[in-house]
């Protein structure tokens, strides 16, 4: 049952944890998270421009390195997507790549393996990670033999722009233009309108919304440079608590494990559980009806994003990222939510599930 009335719960206050990145190593906050994978490929000083790339991997991921020169080789992923290392060994036999790329995905596929197969064959080989769905567990999961950590901010928290880069060694900022005002006013007005339809359910918001994130994903895709973050994205990091945002993914991860918890049709990944040892992304699920199921979901107003459509030779190499293309679909578990919504969103997808495969 909803509560309504009562007492205020409290305002909870910033406990650092973008500042306590520093103690990493040297951090440099971005416009995006592709800007941070190009930034980091620029100060990989590599006379062999090939990268080992994870086939599951979206478009903004490969080309930030395909536009500047690098070949890129897609590795197999196995089913629980930690890296096929024997498969990777002889990528890395046959090619000794200036840099690799790893990823923790959804917080369940751990990369110290990986990463010492990588440092074992080919010592001088940057290892790039993309923590974007670990974006609040560095602190737990860094490994100092990653030359360059990289995330997303914005696909996790409300900022109008940022991403994030944890580097061991000294980066150079020349590459690093003025911040893009432009595109954070863009973003900015979107997420506006958009909590303002959060109150009125009017369609004008709704429509201006949309219309602002679209123009500013169009501005985006146009990257030819790497911008820095703006301030007033910025400004709102220093706002974040990070055990609050924890506390609340974890719950809600748990929460909506328990709500589908034997619902034919959905596949759960591989050790989902690991995900609760950090600060869960979201919760990813298999589905042979992808489509319909997405298209359903959002007649209800439940909005499960595809993670990723990748390109043809990815799918050629990997058969596991093939599938996660075709039918993966990323259920919402963030900060946002609070318990009764947990409820609803399990209901609905358990409604969607029923009529789809009756």
């Amino acid at each position: 049952m909803r509560e309504f009335g009562s007492e205020f719960p409290s305002i909870v206050l910033s406990d650092g944890y973008f500042d306590s990145l520093k103690r990493l190593g040297h951090c440099t906050f971005l416009r995006s998270g592709r800007e941070a994978l190009a930034f980091a490929a620029k100060n990989c000083i590599s006379e062999i421009s090939v990268v080992l790339l994870p086939a599951y991997c979206c478009w903004s991921m490969s080309a930030p390195f395909e536009r500047m020169g690098w070949q890129v080789i897609f590795y197999r992923l196995m089913p629980d997507l930690s890296a096929d290392l024997d498969y990777l060994e002889n990528l890395l036999r046959k090619y000794h790549p200036g840099a690799v790329l790893t990823m923790n995905y959804f917080g369940i596929a751990p990369t110290d393996s990986t990463v010492a197969l990588v440092k074992s064959i080919c010592p001088t080989c940057y290892v790039i990670e993309d923590f974007s769905h670990c974006t609040f567990s560095l602190l737990t999961i860094y490994n100092p033999n990653v030359d360059f950590y990289v995330s997303s901010i914005r696909k996790s928290i409300g900022v109008c722009d940022g991403a994030v880069v944890v580097s061991s060694q000294q980066t150079d900022l020349r590459f690093v233009q003025e911040a893009d005002v432009d595109f954070a006013i863009l973003r900015q007005q979107a997420q506006w309108n958009k909590e303002k339809y959060r109150y009125t359910q009017g369609s004008d918001q709704k429509q201006a919304f949309r219309q602002h994130l679209s123009d500013a994903e169009e501005h985006l895709n146009q990257f030819h440079t790497i911008h820095a973050i703006s301030p007033t994205a910025m400004q709102m990091l220093a706002t974040i608590s990070r055990s609050q945002i924890a506390f609340a993914r974890q719950t809600n991860l748990e929460h909506l494990l328990a709500c589908l918890e034997g619902l034919q049709h959905i596949v759960l990944l591989p050790h989902m559980s690991r995900a609760l040892s950090g600060v869960p992304f979201s919760l990813p699920v298999l589905t042979r009806r992808r489509d319909e199921m997405q298209y359903q979901l959002a007649q209800y107003g439940l909005y499960a994003a595809v993670l990723w459509p990748i390109s043809q030779e990815a799918q050629n190499v990997c058969p596991v990222s093939a599938r996660m293309s075709e039918e993966m679909l990323s259920l919402p578990i963030d900060q946002r939510f609070d318990y009764d919504d947990i409820e609803e969103i399990g209901n609905i997808i358990i409604q969607v599930v029923t009529k789809l495969y009756a």
